[in-house]
């Protein structure tokens, strides 16, 4: 049977592992955590460029719709649409048209990239809670390993304490 001293000494040590493997698989998690969040953001990202591909194109086909109305508006005056106010008009509704649809790709860049950036910061900051547990959990381990140490010496045990006596001598013959 064990000794209460061996028994305690035991469970210090125990206890150790098991707060380090708690430590190490907390950090597994929170990185798996932040890498999905990182996926989740990148393909926001993407939908976000698409999204704004989508607003740009739709733009031009309304640009479009306007100068074919503005033009069968002023054919229908007898206008010149090659001359004159006619043909600034079209070259007017052409640059606004292709600013607006530039201005919603950049938007959407913009949104992209601040999605990104999330993403990438979603993964050091992973990376980070893993290295971090990591450590947590090197530390219980020495921390315990201390302890079981500090157990052993301080209760005399045999062998560590310094204090131990001899074994008796007996006369008897074997």
């Amino acid at each position: 049977m064990c000794d209460p001293i061996t028994i305690g000494v035991t469970m210090m040590a125990a206890a150790g592992g098991v707060s380090a493997y708690s430590s190490v698989q907390q950090g597994k998690v929170a990185q798996k955590t932040a890498n999905y969040n990182a996926t989740m953001a990148e393909r926001a990202a993407a939908d976000a460029v698409r999204a704004g591909e989508d607003q740009a194109q739709q733009v031009n086909r309304q640009t479009s719709a306007l100068k074919g109305a503005q033009r069968v508006g002023m054919a229908s005056n007898g206008l010149d649409l090659t001359y004159g106010t006619a043909s600034d008009l079209q070259e007017q509704t052409d640059f606004f048209g292709q600013s607006d649809a530039n201005m919603a790709r950049f938007n959407a860049g913009r949104q992209g990239w601040n999605l990104q950036a999330q993403a990438m910061q979603e993964r050091y900051s992973g990376n980070m809670a893993r290295r971090n547990a990591n450590l947590q959990a090197t530390g219980s381990l020495l921390a315990s390993a201390g302890q079981v140490a500090g157990g052993w010496y301080s209760r005399g045990s045999p062998g560590f304490s310094g204090t131990q006596s001899a074994a008796p001598i007996s006369n008897r013959s074997i």
